[in-house]
């Protein structure tokens, strides 16, 4: 991981989910971040459980690369509506995800639970 160094009175916080575990290993208080969203209990794990948080980060690189997949925010609005959240559309010039996309935000919400496969 990435070393972060904190700034003296100033919170430290990740701008993105890769690297939320280093943020707080360098003292950070928290984060921006998108696979909140959809895995946020094991993101707050990752702030509850310090002794854990290398291997929690771990556990999530599928998720945080799955998140990735094209422009934000049309990964994590697909995988909401996929998990039955009804978080509307996209505006122009953004689209839907693709289906190659959305296969790959199914899948890596069937490998941690969160989608049941059919």
């Amino acid at each position: 991981m990435e070393q972060i160094e904190p700034i003296d009175g100033m919170d430290l916080l990740a701008g993105n989910d890769d690297t939320f575990a280093a943020t707080l290993d360098a003292g950070g208080t928290g984060g921006i971040l998108v696979a909140s969203h959809v895995v946020g209990e094991d993101m707050r794990r990752m702030i509850d459980e310090p002794g854990r948080r290398a291997e929690i980060h771990e556990s999530l690189a599928d998720v945080f690369a799955a998140l990735t997949v094209t422009s934000n925010p049309i990964p994590v609005k697909a995988a909401l509506n996929l998990l039955g959240h009804d978080v509307g559309g996209l505006r122009l010039p953004m689209v839907e995800a693709s289906d190659q996309e959305q296969a790959q935000i199914r899948a890596m919400l069937e490998r941690h639970g969160l989608l049941s496969t059919v």
